[in-house]
């Protein structure tokens, strides 16, 4: 065994021609630029370099592996603070591999900088190829590999340990629960593996990791060590407790929904129900109770309290026949309530696996809606819907063309000159010609139809499950009888035209203002063209 209790550059070039004479191999590393600095006569011959300067010359980074540039990486701090490091390596100068153990101490090389000078020295043990290809595999794995001998003391590291944990090398510092470490520790005493899932300590923080530990015996002393694997384990863990989290909250969800949910499988047994469903059929009985039922009887014996209860069966098995989404069913009660009943089927990977039913009184609802109408959903001149009352219902029937396919139209229509009516003739006799357009619309338009004042002179009218060649026709009708119309005046009879714009509800509108600004721009388009006309967009 060769030492330099001083290394020193100068010192080490100044013992050259000595240390040529060694058998045993030494060398000055550059960990950073990954460069020799300096070898002796023994060291050439290892690496296979006809000369030292073939040596110096010699880009080590282009065949370093990744584990080795982290084992070094780590060794480079440790070397730094003074630490000797003894550790077993092998090279690869050409095509044969050496395995050598290693001492590796400081040393000052250039701009003050510290390089590892290496000693290689005998080795005790004699591996074979086998286990040289296992050290190398344990050296390169991403698994975290440490050995400890009995009492806990770190005895080796593999790169991916040693860059995870960065001086946490202890046994008991590897755990955040330095007790529950203790107590492993002991175990292992007497096991010989165990494993464990446990929230680990490394560098960057801490991470959940499956710990696998055994009892092994030291080649070198003969001595107990035990063998420490993990692998990270947190990715999965956050799945876990998110999936937790996830069915605790969806639990908590269901049971505090004021409606009603029913889940069948495609069977047509009930998997799931909560309470507020059994509240509405079952007389209060615990959601329990339902699971297993065949929900076909259920329905059977239900229907009595519909006021169509043939129709409420028939339309159950025409929703479960097509397996389509179905957005809302309104059934009505024989004693007065009203429920709000949606469908969804269930599918996974394009398989059908049951639907759900969602049940929602909307009794109160109803009523309330009926009062709101007369109150505040009615324009006070023309006795038509009022702005407020269009854009809901606007949004009702795009909801229903974008989910359901289904078709409607718009009209727009905006009396022709209305200021000069009302400049000439006065407001009075313009609110006059408002009643007369909005009574040309109730009396000649579907009762499905929703005519609207949505501002001044400006009208909208709401089309359902009309195509855009009808609504033309419509609005070519409605401009006639508004044009052949007579406003009894005070002083003369007068009559006015109007301008329609046409367009339909499209199911790729991001938003109703899309649909309206499409009428408007029909109406202004059929304005420049010379009023009283119809323009389609």
């Amino acid at each position: 065994m060769t030492s330099f209790p001083d290394t020193s550059p100068s010192a080490i070039w100044g013992h050259a021609p000595l240390l040529d004479r060694l058998q045993t191999p030494v060398w000055i590393f550059d960990i950073e630029q990954a460069r020799m600095h300096y070898a002796n006569a023994a060291a050439v011959r290892l690496w296979g370099a006809e000369a030292p300067q073939e040596l110096y010359a010699r880009d080590f980074a282009s065949t370093m592996s990744e584990a080795t540039r982290r084992r070094l990486a780590d060794y480079l701090p440790r070397l730094m603070r003074g630490e000797v490091i003894d550790e077993h390596w092998s090279f690869y100068p050409g095509d044969q591999a050496i395995s050598m153990h290693c001492r590796c101490s400081g040393v000052a090389i250039d701009d003050d900088r510290t390089g590892m000078l290496v000693e290689g020295l005998e080795n005790n043990i004699s591996l074979d190829a086998s286990s040289l290809r296992a050290l190398e595999a344990v050296r390169h794995t991403p698994m975290m590999v440490s050995v400890f001998d009995a009492q806990g003391k770190p005895l080796v590291h593999n790169p991916a340990a040693l860059a995870a944990r960065r001086g946490l090398t202890a046994f008991v510092d590897c755990f955040t629960d330095h007790n529950a470490a203790e107590r492993l520790l002991h175990e292992m005493q007497s096991e010989p593996r165990c494993s464990r899932e446990a929230i680990m300590r490394i560098a960057e923080g801490e991470r959940w990791h499956h710990v696998d530990l055994c009892r092994a015996t030291d080649p070198k002393t003969g001595r107990p060590m035990i063998v420490m694997g993990e692998f990270d384990i947190t990715p999965r863990k956050k799945l876990e407790t998110a999936q937790l989290v996830s069915k605790r909250q969806l639990e908590v969800v269901i049971e505090g929904l004021d409606v009603g949910l029913l889940l069948e499988d495609e069977n047509r047994r009930v998997i799931v129900a909560n309470q507020a469903f059994c509240n509405l059929f079952a007389g209060g009985a615990p959601p329990d109770a339902l699971v297993g039922m065949d929900c076909r009887e259920t329905a059977q014996s239900a229907k009595v309290h519909y006021t169509e209860p043939e129709g409420f069966v028939s339309r159950i098995e025409e929703l479960v026949t097509a397996k389509r989404k179905q957005a809302r069913d309104l059934l009505a009660l024989e004693d007065g309530r009203f429920f709000e009943r949606a469908y969804t089927p269930l599918f996974v990977a394009d398989e059908y696996h049951g639907h759900l039913w969602v049940y929602r009184d909307i009794t109160r609802q109803r009523h309330q809606e009926a009062d709101w109408a007369h109150k505040a959903s009615t324009d006070p001149l023309t006795g038509l819907a009022n702005r407020r009352s269009f854009d809901e219902s606007a949004r009702r029937i795009a909801r229903s063309v974008k989910e359901d396919e289904l078709q409607a139209a718009l009209l727009m229509i905006d009396i022709d000159r209305f200021k000069a009516i009302n400049d000439t003739l006065g407001h009075a006799e313009g609110d006059k010609g408002l009643r007369l357009l909005a009574n040309t619309l109730r009396h000649h338009l579907r009762q499905s139809d929703l005519p609207c004042r949505t501002g001044g002179e400006e009208f909208m009218v709401i089309l359902p499950g009309m195509s855009p060649e009808e609504a033309r026709a419509v609005a070519w009708r409605l401009l006639r009888q508004i044009a052949e119309a007579t406003i009894e005046a005070e002083e003369l009879p007068f009559y006015f035209t109007v301008s329609i714009g046409v367009t339909s509800f499209r199911p790729t509108d991001a938003s109703i203002e899309a649909t309206t600004r499409r009428a408007d721009t029909a109406m202004y388009q059929a304005k420049h063209e010379g009023r009283n006309r119809v323009a389609v967009r």
